[in-house]
């Protein structure tokens, strides 16, 4: 009888300690999976196959926020993780984002298409960051006014055929006043920073330089290479960006002379 009561006790707790790995791993499985997204082709554009997604649109899962008072933002298929960039320290996965108007009712849905949303949150804000146990509190401010950055994968730049954090990030500026989406790195560079304590309504970031397409006949997975970093510094008042040399140029041009 005592044998049969510690395998039941046994048996209890290994299905509690089941259910909580289960829980715990299963945000991370689906940041490192990807979200099984259709990978756009000419044919696809064509026949506008692209599946619908399985889970449902709920606005009682308490996912959305309200925005300014005024813009309700609703993220289909949440996904939280700890880090990123924005101002809780938490990366917010999704598949696309849909903003209500309160004041007339109008529903805007941000991407046409599913994508993998990386991370999103509102562009002004402070906050603490602790260095060491021996400095201050450093304290990093962002100052983009009533707009939400946007951090989405929209092509599989890696053709492993899933969109996901490994494929290169663009960066989006979301207007909800005037419903406008904004897509606002120089073509052929990726996201991979962003720098605090810029000037009002800039957004400065370090992006990656994309490698050299391969051609059409031979789509295989591009190999690995040295990505080259730049500045960039975009004005959003004027929709204008400066984007900076090479610092490895400028090393290797020093070395040489």
């Amino acid at each position: 009888m005592m044998e049969k009561l510690r395998v039941g006790v046994f048996l209890f707790f290994l299905l509690i300690l089941a259910v909580l790995t289960f829980s715990l791993s299963k945000s991370w499985r689906l940041y490192d999976g990807g979200y099984e997204v259709t990978v756009e082709t000419p044919e696809s554009k064509e026949k506008d196959t692209s599946p619908e997604p399985t889970d449902s649109l709920d606005l009682e899962d308490g996912n959305g926020k309200i925005y300014w008072k005024q813009y309700f933002i609703y993220p289909h298929g949440l996904v939280t993780e700890s880090g990123g960039f924005g101002p809780d320290g938490i990366l917010s996965h999704a598949r696309n984002l849909y903003s209500i108007n309160l004041k007339d009712g109008k529903i805007q849905k941000l991407f046409v298409h599913d994508v993998y949303i990386w991370d999103f949150f509102v562009g002004e804000f402070s906050k603490k960051s602790v260095l060491n146990t021996i400095d201050d509190p450093k304290e990093d401010v962002l100052q983009i006014e009533k707009k939400i950055l946007i951090f989405a994968v929209t092509e599989d730049s890696n053709l492993d055929g899933v969109l996901n954090y490994k494929d290169h990030k663009l960066v989006f500026l979301f207007d909800p006043e005037t419903n406008q989406l904004s897509s606002i790195l120089p073509t052929g560079f990726h996201f991979r920073k962003l720098l605090y304590n810029s000037l009002k309504n800039h957004l400065t970031l370090i992006l990656g330089k994309n490698p050299d397409p391969l051609p059409k006949l031979n789509r295989k997975k591009p190999p690995e290479t040295i990505t080259k970093l730049h500045l960039y510094d975009y004005d959003v008042v004027s929709s204008k960006g400066v984007l900076s040399g090479n610092l490895e140029s400028l090393v290797s041009t020093e070395e040489k002379e």
